[in-house]
């Protein structure tokens, strides 16, 4: 279970451009039609498969994170080519500058993903995609505190790698797009496992670095920080934190930079 048991995030942010009803409608329901096929065609193999469950959270200085519990399924799990299968639910929020106002934007979302999982001695990589529905809400600070709502539909792809350069390091990759946010996230690093290199202790360590660069409409950053997990190997249980520096432009030109930190679980049952 070595190859599963990282942590993942999503990207948490949507853009201002408006789509017509007409157009938005066909993409949120294809996005819902697509999640329930996904759902469906997990629950009759999920007595047979092995099931995992990922949550996890990431936030910063300027007032804005990202929060998200996903539960998944491998089928033919065990092989050199699975087939995960994954729903999650998140909750986004973040501010931006624009016109000399300041806006925030908050909303859960729910996702389903169907991909393909290639695991080799020298590693694993994964491409999923599914569709994705966002639930977003926008508020001005002032003058009048105004604020809408609308749900956002579209597709959501994502590629993860990691790779085996020796018994202690790591490097993995991950790259994320979301269709109803317009949203692109990625995060590369590399992982050192300083204890348990046999896997036949109870407990292993691991410390890394990360880059992190993503982007929308309102806002692009880059960040880059270090990680430390602990996997409970009796447990299957991995836990994990990271944080470091972001540095933060928006739209209209502003820019923020500050401290960020993240916390992420990881259990296969």
């Amino acid at each position: 279970w070595m190859e599963d048991r990282r942590i993942g995030r999503q990207p948490g942010a949507t853009v201002t451009r408006m789509q017509s009803e007409r157009d938005r409608m066909k993409t949120v329901a294809l996005a819902a039609a697509t999640i329930v096929a996904v759902v469906s065609l997990a629950a009759p193999r999920c007595h047979a498969s092995p099931v995992e469950g990922i949550a996890g959270w990431e936030g910063d200085g300027f007032d804005q994170g990202y929060g998200f519990a996903m539960a998944g399924v491998s089928l033919l799990d065990g092989r050199s080519i699975s087939i995960p299968l994954r729903v999650n639910g998140s909750y986004l929020y973040y501010n931006y500058g624009a016109a000399g106002e300041v806006i925030r934007v908050s909303g859960p979302g729910s996702a389903g993903l169907i991909g393909i999982r290639s695991t080799r001695p020298w590693g694993t990589m994964a491409a999923l995609a599914g569709g994705e529905i966002r639930w977003e809400k926008r508020e001005r600070e002032m003058p009048d505190g105004a604020s809408s709502s609308v749900a956002r539909g579209g597709i959501i792809a994502q590629v993860e790698a990691e790779f085996a350069w020796s018994r202690r390091l790591r490097p993995f990759l991950l790259a994320n797009y979301s269709g109803s946010a317009r949203y692109v996230y990625g995060r590369a690093g590399i992982r050192w496992q300083i204890s348990n290199i046999d896997w036949r202790g109870p407990l292993t360590w691991s410390l890394g670095v990360e880059g992190v660069g993503q982007g929308s409409a309102d806002t692009d950053a880059v960040q880059g920080g270090a990680t430390v997990e602990c996997a409970l190997v009796p447990s299957r249980i991995s836990l994990s934190a990271r944080g470091g520096y972001k540095d933060s432009v928006s739209s209209n030109g502003g820019r923020r930079h500050g401290g960020y930190v993240g916390v992420g679980l990881y259990r296969r049952f």
